[in-house]
C-alpha cells in the first residue's frame, strides 16, 4: 500500500519474478511526433505563406484607408489589420451581427464576388460626422435610412479603389462596387461550407473603436494563389502606388475659401446703433486687392469681380509672392 515499506521478503520476491519475466517493466516516453487535431470541416486552403503575404497587402490598404477616412470625415482614423484567418462562409454569416452595413463587390477580372462589412454602429458613427455630428454611434445599431444609405455607398466608392493600389504589387484588379446589404444572408458570395479568407481590421477614431471585416472566397482567389507569396510581394516596390494613392486622395480634399474685403473697428455702441443705409468704412482703398483666406489663413491676393450674377474674384499672386512684390 501507498506510504508503506516493503520487507526484505517482498524484495527478494520481486527481484525473482522481474529475472523471470513475471513482471513488465514501464519504459519511459519516447519522444515523438506530437498530434495535431484536424477539422475535416474547415480543411487549410491557404498556406502560412499566403496568409502572411495577404496580411502585408492589407496593412497597406489599412493605411490607405486609415487616410481616406481621415480626410473625408475631417477627423482622425486608424485603420490596423488585428488578423487573417480561413473559415467557412457558414461560421463567418454566424459571427456578424445583424443589421449591419455590407458592399458586395467584384474584383476584374476575377471570377465571383466579395464583401466588405464596416457594422452597422461604425457606418452610423461615419454618417454621424458626415452630418456635422461628433462622429459617434448612439444605441444599438439600427437599419440605415435612404440618405443614410446613399453617404455610406459614396464612402464605398472611396475605400474600394484602394484595394487596387493595396494589390498592384501582386495582380492587377479592379474593384466594381455591385450593391449594399444588410444581411450577410442575402450576399451569398459562396456556399455555407466553402472556405473563405476572412481580413480583420480595427477602427480607430477618436469617439471609439469599430471593427471592419473584408470577405474574400478562396475559389475567387483560386487563379492567384501561386502570386500570394513573398517572393512576387517583394519583386516589384509599391511605394510608387502608394505615394500616388495619398497623392490623390489628398487632391480630393475640400477646404473652406472665403475672401475678405477688408477690416473695421467699431465701439459697441456704434455697433448697437447701426442701421440700414450706414457706411461703415474698410481698412483697404477702393480697387485694392482683396485677402483669399483658405481654412482661415490668407493665401492668396485678388482682385474682386463679377462673372455672370455672380460675384467672383480673379487670382493675382500667391500670398508671400505679394508681400515681397
Amino acid at each position: 500500500m501507498s506510504g508503506e515499506l516493503l520487507s526484505q521478503q517482498e524484495i527478494d520476491q520481486l527481484v525473482a519474478a522481474l529475472q523471470a519475466g513475471d513482471v513488465t517493466v514501464a519504459q519511459p516516453p519516447q519522444p515523438g511526433r506530437a498530434v495535431r487535431p484536424y477539422d475535416f470541416r474547415r480543411p487549410d486552403r491557404f498556406s502560412k505563406d499566403q496568409l502572411r503575404t495577404v496580411s502585408i497587402l492589407h496593412g497597406a490598404f489599412a493605411r490607405m484607408a486609415g487616410m481616406a477616412l481621415s480626410v473625408h470625415l475631417r477627423f482622425p482614423v486608424h485603420v490596423t489589420v488585428r488578423s487573417v484567418e480561413q473559415l467557412s462562409y457558414e461560421e463567418f454569416v454566424r459571427s456578424v451581427p445583424t443589421p449591419t452595413v455590407i458592399a458586395l463587390f467584384k474584383l476584374e477580372p476575377l471570377e465571383g464576388r466579395a464583401l466588405l462589412e464596416l457594422g452597422g454602429t461604425f457606418a452610423l458613427a461615419m454618417v454621424d460626422r458626415l452630418l456635422g455630428g461628433p462622429g459617434r454611434a448612439e444605441g444599438t445599431a439600427r437599419p440605415l435610412t435612404e440618405l443614410e444609405r446613399g453617404l455610406v455607398e459614396r464612402l464605398m466608392q472611396r475605400l474600394l479603389p484602394l484595394l487596387h493600389d493595396a494589390w498592384q504589387s501582386v495582380v492587377d484588379v479592379r474593384p466594381v462596387l455591385l450593391g449594399m446589404e444588410t444581411n450577410p444572408q442575402f450576399a451569398p458570395i459562396a456556399g455555407p461550407t466553402d472556405v473563405v479568407l476572412l481580413v480583420y481590421f480595427q477602427v480607430e477614431t477618436p469617439q471609439q473603436s469599430y471593427r471592419m471585416n473584408l470577405c474574400l472566397p478562396y475559389l475567387l482567389l483560386q487563379p492567384i494563389l501561386s502570386l500570394l507569396s513573398a517572393t512576387t510581394l517583394f519583386r516589384a516596390p509599391s511605394r510608387t502606388s502608394q505615394a500616388e494613392a495619398l497623392r490623390q486622395t489628398v487632391e480630393e480634399v475640400t477646404v473652406p475659401v472665403r475672401v475678405e474685403l477688408g477690416r473695421a473697428h467699431v465701439t459697441v455702441g456704434e455697433l448697437a446703433a447701426l442701421a440700414p443705409s450706414d457706411v461703415i468704412r474698410l481698412d483697404r482703398v477702393a480697387h485694392a486687392p482683396v485677402d483669399v483666406l483658405v481654412e482661415g489663413s490668407p493665401v492668396f491676393r485678388a482682385r474682386p469681380g463679377r462673372v455672370g450674377r455672380r460675384l467672383a474674384v480673379e487670382i493675382l499672386a500667391r500670398e508671400e509672392a505679394a508681400r515681397h512684390a
